[in-house]
């Protein structure tokens, strides 16, 4: 088959990964994939996917809505004939109509969050127009993602799809030893936004610090909250105990040499770095929220918790307080990782642009 994957950049963050590894596993398995980025952005993402020998063509895009991509995407869908366009994020209200137009077949539209915070407003309810004008299949990423779907756009959860997200779990290193050193290291990588909570994080972390003086709290990815941060964990006194190492090309060393990876998002779809983490082993304490709980059983796999700070905290202290629990569940998030694999993944998705 012949893909064309569709959107707005490659910036850091979930959609953007998972499109990455998507790329990859439909060209193992034999597929011709094309790839659009709506603005004209380098990123270390977008270079990955062209040293690996995909080109990715760039439509420079103008900031707000840009009413010549549609145009231009039309334009390259009529050349290129593909069997499906896969679009993510936002981009689906130029690529959904841009495909209508120039009469391909399947588009299809990866819910990257839950329905009710991954789009709101106009993008709301032109998504909605979409669907039940069969412009646009919505692709789940969880069942708790296919049911919001299915609520805020009244439609069959039968036309809802589900695929959970996947990676190339060969990357990860999983963790041999789940011993105590002299420093206790907690992870979290994620984009500096409001969703994913670091601000609770942070006061979570003063209060573990009270029982292990020694840990330190490291912060993988950058955004438009981290200088804020920043300042934050200096006025809570934490110092040179909160590290942030800004966006990183490859996270699996920081993953294997973690001892708890620590997730407090406010909602969530299905991250990618949360299953990087199930990959490597590591004992995790995340929120209950979003698809969380449909990727991690409570005490089997890791601890959830509410995203309260001082929930956060005292499931961290737990954890760091129980040596066979942090196996348990690093062996346990490892095993849960097995299915989202993205091989899996690409194979599920080929079903869903193959369908009429």
């Amino acid at each position: 088959m012949k893909i064309i994957q569709v959107i707005p950049s490659f910036a850091f963050g979930g959609a953007e990964i998972m499109c990455e590894n998507m790329i990859y596993a439909l060209k193992r398995q034999g597929h011709e994939v094309c790839v659009i980025s709506l603005f004209d952005a380098r990123t270390p993402i977008s270079e990955r996917i062209e040293a690996s020998g995909t080109d990715i063509r760039y439509l420079g895009k103008k900031p707000g809505l840009d009413l010549s991509i549609k145009g231009k995407l039309k334009k390259i869908f009529k050349q290129e004939r593909p069997d499906a366009v896969h679009v993510h994020l936002n981009a689906i209200k130029y690529a959904a109509p841009a495909a209508k137009a120039a009469k391909i077949g399947k588009c299809v539209y990866t819910v990257h969050s839950i329905a009710d915070k991954d789009a709101g407003g106009i993008s709301r309810r032109l998504n909605d127009y979409f669907f039940k004008h069969s412009m646009a299949t919505p692709v789940a990423l969880t069942s708790t993602v296919k049911e919001s779907v299915s609520r805020v756009y009244g439609i069959c959860e039968c036309k809802v799809p589900v695929v959970f997200n996947g990676i190339d779990l060969g990357k990860c290193i999983p963790k041999e030893s789940y011993a105590l050193g002299e420093s206790i290291e907690l992870l979290h990588i994620g984009s500096f936004s409001p969703v994913k909570n670091h601000e609770g994080m942070l006061r979570a972390f003063t209060k573990i610090r009270e029982v292990y003086p020694a840990a330190r709290l490291r912060f993988i990815g950058g955004g438009a909250l981290m200088d804020e941060m920043k300042q934050l964990a200096l006025s809570l006194g934490l110092g040179e105990s909160v590290i942030f190492e800004g966006t990183q090309s490859n996270v699996y060393p920081y993953l294997n040499a973690a001892d708890l990876f620590v997730f407090p998002s406010h909602y969530e779809g299905m991250p990618m770095t949360l299953i990087e983490a199930m990959g490597s082993a590591l004992p995790i304490v995340a929120t209950e929220v979003g698809g969380i709980p449909d990727m991690l059983s409570d005490g089997e796999s890791a601890t959830l918790c509410p995203c309260e700070p001082e929930a956060i905290a005292d499931a961290c202290i737990k954890m760091l307080g129980d040596k066979s629990l942090r196996e348990k569940l690093g062996r346990g998030a490892l095993e849960a990782a097995q299915k989202f694999s993205a091989d899996n993944m690409a194979a599920s998705y080929v079903e869903i642009y193959s369908k009429k």
